[in-house]
């Protein structure tokens, strides 16, 4: 009797393992803030164990990164949008990512319009966020800025530092949101172009920061009109 021929789906496999290790480096950080809360803030130790809690910090973000790309990626990842105000939805990026700026000895810090509001998924534009503000951590000499502006019939979110900027060449690999994955810019990519409304797309650009001197990576995310029906895919 011939064995059947079974196809082995890897990439459910690896999401399967990344979510798992997802859960144990929460389980880490949870004893790392137990071990934090013990010793006395004037302990030599206490930069020590704030640099492991953000660089653990960041490779679950990268986890929850990868488990949206496999999604996006396959097809299975459902957008689920709402109407923000994007003074609170600046502030909470801010607030989450700035122990990691402090531990660089980097400013953070955002600017829009307290009234501005802007129809998008939150946990997309989430990780899109944090994966490119600790790529500019790697970046900036002083200061990160996180802004949001409208322009035309799109929210454009950006993120942009102090640093060299970009300096790329039609030989040059890509640089900025690479890290040491590759797949940062894919990420925000997908990311911005799972946002559709009536077959327009969203999209991201590489530019100069030009009130902060170094690179600007903004994502440009299609806004309904007041007579249109909301019709994301």
């Amino acid at each position: 009797m011939e064995a059947k021929d079974e196809k082995i789906d890897i990439s459910t496999i690896l999401a399967s393992a990344i979510h798992e290790s997802k859960n144990q480096v929460g389980t880490l950080l949870y004893q790392l803030q137990s071990l934090k809360d013990a010793i006395s803030n004037n302990d030599a130790n206490q930069k020590k164990i704030i640099l492991i809690e953000e660089s653990l910090k960041k490779l679950n973000d990268e986890w929850v990164e990868y488990l949206y790309l496999y999604r996006l990626a396959s097809d299975g990842y459902d957008l689920h949008v709402d109407t923000f105000l994007l003074d609170e939805f600046l502030d909470d990026q801010v607030f989450a990512l700035q122990p990691s700026a402090k531990a660089k000895n980097l400013e953070l810090d955002y600017a829009c319009d307290p009234s501005l509001t802007g129809t998008f998924d939150e946990r997309l534009m989430t990780a899109v966020v944090s994966t490119a503000v600790y790529n500019a951590l790697r970046f900036a000499k002083t200061k990160i800025r996180i802004s949001a502006t409208q322009k035309t019939d799109y929210l454009v979110i950006s993120v942009e530092d102090d640093g060299q900027g970009f300096n790329l060449s039609d030989d040059q690999p890509e640089a900025f949101l690479e890290g040491n994955t590759g797949l940062g810019l894919y990420f925000a990519e997908l990311s911005a172009t799972a946002h559709v409304i009536d077959e327009v797309k969203g999209f991201i650009k590489k530019e100069s920061s030009l009130s902060l001197g170094g690179a600007n990576l903004s994502v440009y995310l299609p806004q309904p009109s007041a007579d249109q029906t909301l019709s994301f895919k």
